[in-house]
């Protein structure tokens, strides 16, 4: 049976380094997401920090890639920044975000946060947590990935896998499975990036609702449950 350290080492020795948080960088074919592993560990500047804060706003219950697209958008217009869009109308910053989703309700939090933002509050969970929009794994996601804080995010795929792995109930909490984990681990903000970016790429290669499990890397130990054979 597996235990969370060698979940990690065997998603590693896996995927390698996934390079996460990407960040955006323009080049001579206009602006991407680029996934760099240094990224992880050097000191973020206050504009990277908050695209980060961004991304994890606009990635709220929907795919990372329709995310990026709306953070490219909001490059191009040269708007992604706390000033620019807290002094915005909220029907405006819809209009450049309408892939991510929800844009309405996403323009609403991303004016109220860059408000909050342009502060510069310190990296507090208790006070992120109490502007509006913003849940338990947004707000992870904001102090691990942009403020390198000892935090270990929580997402479906997290619960799916190791529920799946018989490490936890299908129908764990959010602070009860983080707790779990961050008990067992060392307190390293480098791991916790790493391993969620880990377990993210493995939901995709192996790990989803419907699983595909020829060639997975857990595949030796793996308790199935929840799964029919």
């Amino acid at each position: 049976m597996w235990d969370f350290e060698g979940i990690y080492i065997r998603l590693y020795e896996a995927y390698g380094p996934q390079g996460w948080w990407p960040l955006l960088k323009k080049d001579k074919d206009g602006w991407r997401c680029h996934y760099v592993p240094e990224n992880s560990i050097r000191e973020l500047n206050r504009q990277e920090r908050f695209e980060i804060c961004v991304g994890a706003i606009l990635t709220q219950n929907t795919a990372w890639s329709n995310a990026e697209r709306a953070l490219i958008c909001l490059a191009q217009a040269d708007i992604l920044d706390p000033d620019a869009l807290a002094d915005m109308d909220v029907d405006t910053i819809a209009g450049h975000i309408r892939s991510s989703g929800y844009y309405n309700q996403k323009a609403k939090k991303l004016k109220a946060f860059a408000q909050f933002y342009r502060c510069d509050p310190p990296p507090d969970r208790k006070l992120f947590l109490a502007q509006w929009g913003l849940g338990p794994e947004t707000v992870d996601d904001m102090l691990l990935y942009a403020y390198n804080q000892p935090v270990f995010v929580i997402d479906i795929y997290t619960i799916r896998l190791f529920s799946r792995l018989g490490l936890c109930d299908a129908k764990i909490t959010y602070h009860d499975l983080q707790r779990q984990i961050m008990d067992r681990l060392k307190q390293d903000p480098l791991l916790y990036k790493e391993y969620h970016a880990l377990i993210v790429r493995h939901a995709k290669e192996h790990c989803s609702k419907k699983p595909d499990c020829s060639g997975c890397p857990l595949e030796s130990g793996c308790m199935r449950t929840g799964l029919s054979d």
